[in-house]
């Protein structure tokens, strides 16, 4: 063996297979010492590549990009071009968590939906400080058959918690059997009380559900009208297709969900996604300007920008 394919070798047994220097040492039969030098000497000659990115990096170049297609007030891209699924989700929701912290204030009236990148974005945030005036409204139903750690309802108690503010909850299903029992609750009282309150929401944060999530949790009678007419997603209880136009179905008036004005009456409508599959739901709701704030990764920021150029 040459010295520089020792040098190799002695490289990928500590980068790649993760041994220490004492077990290098005692693999090739050399001191520790001679292992540290060689392993500074694989650097020096550009052998070995040290790369540290930060989880807060952005992409700025696939920033531009999508500012410029779509005119969006924000676009954050998380750097994840050498990473797995892991990485990229816990770039993203540390991503979203610092930008969300960074918005609110005492004015805010904010809303958060159902979902696992909302739910660990919340879990991300660390607030510097309280805010007492701030309120928290919950815009849509609980979804029963979902985990209730991901669920709208608890969501937002911890950001109240979190911030020591006022929550209004919304003790009710997110999907009813019929038009009646909808009317029925929605008639109580304490309902009443927080659907007035939807109105002042000026600021929400929300993931994008694709179709196969809702093919999951509802009859094949109601999904496949939808699918028919070309929906792509569904943000907040609404479906739309890739266009971003709002496909109408009589399931909305089996659902406990925002007026669709939402998507013009918040001034900060952030939508924030981390899985590689749900590129079209996001271009749709780009399209259709549900959101002004998009939190992602730089691989779905370049599906979206060739699904656009199609």
């Amino acid at each position: 063996m040459t010295d520089m394919e020792q040098l190799l070798a002695v490289a990928k047994m500590y980068y790649e297979q993760g041994l220490t220097q004492q077990e290098i040492a005692e693999k090739v039969f050399l001191s520790r010492s001679h292992v540290s030098r060689m392993l500074k000497e694989a650097r020096a000659l550009g052998i070995v590549e040290i790369i540290i990115r930060s989880p807060f990096e952005n992409h700025v170049s696939l920033e531009i990009s999508l500012a410029e297609r779509f005119g969006m007030e924000k676009i954050l891209v998380a750097y994840t071009e050498n990473t797995g699924p892991r990485e990229e989700f816990n770039s993203v929701c540390s991503m979203g968590a610092s930008y969300l912290n960074s918005i609110l204030t005492n004015r805010s009236v904010l809303a958060v939906s159902k979902g696992k990148t909302v739910a660990a974005t919340i879990g991300a945030l660390k607030p510097s400080k309280t805010l007492p005036d701030m309120r928290f409204v919950q815009l849509a139903g609980s979804m029963e058959s979902i985990n209730p750690d991901i669920d709208e309802m608890f969501i937002l108690q911890r950001v109240a918690a979190l911030y020591g503010c006022d929550c209004k909850r919304l003790l009710v299903p997110y999907l009813l059997d019929d038009e009646e029992s909808k009317a029925l609750i929605c008639r109580h009282s304490a309902t009443r009380e927080v659907l007035r309150c939807r109105k002042d929401v000026n600021t929400f944060i929300s993931g994008v559900d694709t179709m196969l999530y809702w093919a999951e949790r509802m009859d094949e009678k109601d999904v496949h009208p939808l699918m028919n007419q070309g929906a792509v997603g569904c943000m907040w209880g609404y479906f739309f297709d890739i266009n971003g136009n709002i496909i109408d179905t009589p399931l909305y008036n089996r659902m406990i969900i925002p007026d669709r004005s939402i998507f013009q009456s918040a001034q900060t409508r952030i939508c924030i996604a981390s899985d590689r599959f749900k590129a079209k739901a996001i271009l749709g709701a780009l399209r259709g300007g549900m959101c002004n704030v998009l939190i992602t990764n730089s691989k779905i920021a370049s599906q979206i920008l060739n699904l656009d150029a199609v």
